[in-house]
């Protein structure tokens, strides 16, 4: 008769050897299906053999404003050189105009985790653009006197020369448009682009107090990177501030979307009520108002009724436009309608972007293998769908994603997206600032998740 311990003894081995037919069992039937475990700081989803979205927390901020990385919705600040991806995040130590900051580079290899670089001083976000060199270039907006106006100052290229080998820590600079305190030269809402000749260009307005200029104006610098000079266009004479603008180029053709943005008198709002269209063609400039809500029935008791989502070319060469409303009388936050305009100057159209999700925060345009797609995000999820005969896909997302503005790798800034769309989502929620909570997230989209 056996004893307690054999008895013991066997039933262990029986264990073991049921859960040993067990596991073979299950890799035979089911190897076919990758598991994938997500890194410490990813979440990562699979779906079938598709490869997986890769969702990665990102450096930013400390503080919302004036100055945090997610402020800018007009500029470039991601970009692809083939497995090279290039953002940058603002270092800021408080919430106060009065104070630098500073512009910090970094970079992403392939799988690698990401790397910091050079490091500039600055009062505001910029742009960042690749040419087809690999060669990227950084638009930093340095303050002339940030004690006493952290809105006057300079622009400044920086640019690394050895960025397609990875190093984004030896640069070279430049002073694009240069400032001595006196007076605005340069505004703080920078637009940047480049064209496939590697044409850079940068765009920004400047109010009627410039005594440099007739009222409100308007103005491009642009250049190829081996060229000395920067070359100036402008137009002046405008009824209104127009600021925060979206830029392209492609040939001799530069255009501009900015919007409205009227100074009302310290401590109150700015109005936000027309959307304009510009475009400079061998130095001559045209334009064309894609929107005007002043006389809505908002308009006196509701500064902002608009803002600009996106500008697009697509490779016939019909210009996109993405802006939204907000015209709902009870809530003046909520994005109440999108609009998306094709065409060109003078022979635009447009149409409602109807999803049929609540709560649509922004739209963004991508191109992938020719075919257009819309990027859209609530106040925390994000999908993607082409834009003709509309499908959502959703993207999963971590749970503290919130209030985050998206900004994509396009051609527009140079990227070349091989088999990958690059997404940053920025978190602009004052409350998680308070907090002290980070949400702003790098996406990494595979291409075989966009289906026309």
């Amino acid at each position: 008769m056996p004893t307690s311990n054999g008895f013991s003894s066997i039933i262990v081995l029986v264990i073991g050897v049921i859960l040993g037919a067990l596991g073979l069992f299950i890799f035979q039937n089911f190897s076919k299906y990758s598991i994938q475990l997500p890194k410490a700081t990813s979440l990562s989803e699979t779906i079938g053999q598709e490869a997986s979205v890769l969702v990665e927390k990102v450096k930013g901020s400390k503080y919302h404003s004036p100055d945090g990385t997610w402020w800018g919705y007009n500029q470039s600040k991601i970009v692809r050189h083939k497995d090279l991806v290039f953002t940058y995040y603002i270092d800021n130590d408080d919430d106060s105009s009065k104070t630098a900051s500073r512009f910090v580079m970094m970079k992403k290899a392939g799988e690698n985790p990401w790397e910091q670089g050079a490091i500039f001083p600055t009062s505001r976000p910029g742009n960042l653009l690749v040419d087809s060199r690999g060669v990227l270039h950084a638009f930093v907006f340095e303050p002339f006197n940030v004690s006493s106006n952290d809105s006057w100052g300079r622009i400044l290229h920086y640019y690394f020369p050895d960025s397609a080998k990875g190093d984004i820590e030896n640069y070279k600079k430049e002073i694009v448009v240069d400032n001595d305190g006196t007076l605005e030269t340069a505004n703080i809402r920078v637009g940047a682009a480049i064209g496939s000749d590697d044409t850079m260009v940068i765009s920004f307005g400047l109010t009627k107090f410039n005594s440099l200029y007739k009222a409100q104006s308007e103005h491009i610098y642009f250049k190829k990177p081996d060229e000395e000079v920067w070359n100036h266009s402008f137009t002046d004479g405008l009824t209104s501030d127009f600021y925060y603008p979206f830029t392209l180029v492609a040939g001799n053709t530069v255009s501009l979307l900015p919007i409205q943005d009227d100074f009302t008198g310290q401590g109150n709002p700015n109005i936000y009520q027309k959307i304009l269209f510009m475009q400079v063609k061998d130095g001559v400039w045209n334009q064309e108002m894609i929107v005007d809500l002043s006389n809505h029935d908002l308009a006196k008791s509701r500064p902002r009724l608009l803002e600009q989502e996106d500008l697009y070319l697509d490779k016939f060469g019909t210009i996109h436009i993405l802006y939204k409303e907000f015209l709902d009388p009870e809530n003046i936050f909520a994005a109440t309608t999108h609009w998306h305009v094709k065409g060109s100057l003078g022979n635009f159209k447009k149409e409602q972007v109807k999803l049929d999700i609540p709560g649509v925060n922004w739209i963004r345009l991508l191109e992938v293998d020719g075919s257009l797609y819309y990027l859209v995000t609530t106040f925390g999820e994000l999908f993607i769908s082409p834009i003709e005969n509309i499908k959502l896909t959703k993207i999963n997302l971590p749970s503290d994603v919130s209030n985050n503005y998206p900004y994509i790798s396009t051609p527009k800034s140079g990227s070349t997206n091989g088999d990958f769309v690059d997404v940053l989502l920025l978190g602009a929620d004052k409350k998680l600032f308070k907090d002290g909570k980070n949400t702003n997230y790098y996406v990494k989209i595979p291409k075989s998740y966009f289906k026309p």
